[in-house]
C-alpha cells in the first residue's frame, strides 16, 4: 500500500509535469500569437500599399494640377496691380453715383 511520502512524490512528479506541460502550451500560444502578428502586420502593409498609398499619389497630382494653375509671384504682382486699379475706379464709381443721387 502507498504510503503518505509516496502519495507526495506522486503529487510532486504530477505537480512538475503539469508545470512543464502548461510551460509548453504557454510557449507555443507565444508562437502562434507572434504569427498572428506578422501576419496581421503582413495584412497591414499590403492594405496600404493597395488601397492608401495609390490614394496619396492621386492626391498629389491633383495638388501638382493645382500648383500649375496658380499664378506665379510676377503673375500676382500684376493681378494684384490690377485689382487695386479695379477697387479705385469702383470706390470712384461710387462718389458719381451718390453724388448723383444727391442731385435728382
Amino acid at each position: 500500500m502507498l504510503e503518505e511520502k509516496d502519495l507526495q512524490a506522486i503529487a510532486q512528479i504530477m505537480d512538475s509535469r503539469i508545470g512543464e506541460s502548461e510551460k509548453r502550451m504557454a510557449n507555443m500560444m507565444d508562437q502562434k500569437l507572434a504569427q498572428q502578428k506578422r501576419e496581421i502586420m503582413q495584412e497591414v502593409g499590403v492594405l496600404i500599399e493597395n488601397e492608401v498609398t495609390p490614394r496619396f499619389d492621386l492626391l498629389a497630382e491633383g495638388q501638382e494640377d493645382i500648383l500649375r494653375r496658380m499664378p506665379n509671384e510676377d503673375d500676382m504682382d500684376i493681378i494684384d496691380g490690377r485689382l487695386t486699379t479695379l477697387e479705385a475706379s469702383v470706390k470712384k464709381l461710387n462718389r458719381e453715383v451718390a453724388q448723383l443721387k444727391k442731385a435728382q
